[in-house]
């Protein structure tokens, strides 16, 4: 089923791209701010709770659907599956930037190129030659393939093995989303956040992602 699942939410999504995601990452990030407000008491371990409330409580929640739903009907547990894996997979999420970046390129208009890698990856491409944007582009694709598809992918795959499958790509993907919101959390729009909470978070995320 796993297999199918994947399938079947590549489709979908080619037909479909996750519009929602956009505001799905919004509410993610008030909940990643509501944990830690409540739960951050500047300690170590406290960013350990920070993170499990973060990103392993959902993971377990998804988990728990999807033990409910196979119990009661295995076509249930499988759009179950197909919907996660939609809301997770992002291909299409960096396949038109890489697809607008090489056609600009192909028509010879580097600038449209700098400009459209520039808003992609929101970095100063004004000055790269010809051949440094060729190679940030193709290394961008790549790292945005791993942690948008074949990384979501493989934990999907690995704990569909031991019948949380969901769950495994929920946790990549929330993972990955946490350590960027807290990296990029700007401190004058929110109060300070602990240092250990980052720490811990991209430690967890290496780990997961290794």
């Amino acid at each position: 089923m796993s297999v199918l699942a994947v399938l079947m939410a590549l489709l979908i999504e080619q037909a479909r791209p996750s519009l929602p995601m956009a505001r799905l990452r919004a509410i993610y990030a008030q909940w990643l701010e509501w944990t830690s407000r409540n739960f951050d008491a500047g300690s170590a371990r406290h960013a350990a709770v920070v993170w499990s409330l973060g990103v392993l409580l959902p993971s377990v929640a998804v988990a728990l659907v999807d033990g409910a739903f196979s119990r009661f009907s295995l076509l249930l547990a499988f759009a179950w599956h197909v919907g996660v894996l939609y809301l997770t997979l992002g291909f299409r999420q960096f396949s038109h930037h890489f697809t607008g970046i090489r056609d600009a390129l192909d028509q010879g208009d580097e600038m449209r190129a700098r400009s459209l890698l520039a808003r992609w990856q929101e970095v100063d491409a004004s000055e790269l030659p010809r051949t440094e944007l060729l190679r940030h582009v193709i290394e961008y694709a790549v790292l945005a393939s791993h942690r948008l598809v074949f990384g979501v992918m493989f934990w999907y795959v690995l704990l569909a093995a031991l019948g949380f499958g969901p769950a495994g790509a929920v946790l990549y993907r929330l993972a990955h989303l946490a350590v960027q919101h807290w990296a990029q959390r700007h401190p004058i729009d929110a109060e300070p956040l602990n240092p250990n909470v980052l720490s811990v978070a991209q430690r967890l995320w290496h780990l997961i992602d290794y």
